[in-house]
């Protein structure tokens, strides 16, 4: 991909997440926060590329990765995102018993650990290339994505 394409889609995508903040709750939150904060959170990787992405292009039911960002330099990330119902300081107990939260959460998490290395593996295919492409996920749990 050429460095002006890169640069297309970052402005494209930085421009979209900021001015969309409206809806800032969830999974689109912890997005948001990503790709207008990924100068600290993913600073290996500074241009976001694609957002929603289809694994299998025309084949949305194989799933749709999260988000796609590259240095420019031929190394790329895929970073799948996804929300816990964490209790927090403001709402300490959920709707939920501890037990279903707890295991509802525990789903999510090898979800997306799951997710992340197979869609990072599809990705290489689709560039043609071996290596440089990491998997990172990145949940409320924690303050910055993780590599896998």
């Amino acid at each position: 991909m050429q460095q002006s394409e890169i640069e297309r889609r970052h402005h494209l995508l930085q421009t979209y997440f900021e001015g969309r903040d409206w809806d800032v709750v969830g999974e689109y939150d912890l997005k948001r926060q990503l790709v207008l904060n990924s100068s600290q959170l993913l600073p290996n990787y500074p241009f976001v590329i694609d957002d929603e992405w289809e694994v299998e292009p025309g084949r949305s039911d194989q799933g749709r990765g999260d988000l796609v960002f590259t240095d420019g330099k031929g190394n790329f990330a895929v970073v799948e995102v996804k929300y816990l119902d964490l209790p927090s300081k403001d709402s300490p107990i959920s709707n939920r018993s501890g037990k279903k939260r707890r295991e509802s959460n525990r789903e999510k998490r090898r979800q997306v650990e799951a997710q992340a290395p197979k869609y990072a593996k599809r990705l290489r295919e689709k560039l043609g290339i071996t290596e440089s492409v990491a998997a990172y996920y990145f949940t409320n749990e924690y303050k910055k994505p993780q590599l896998l």
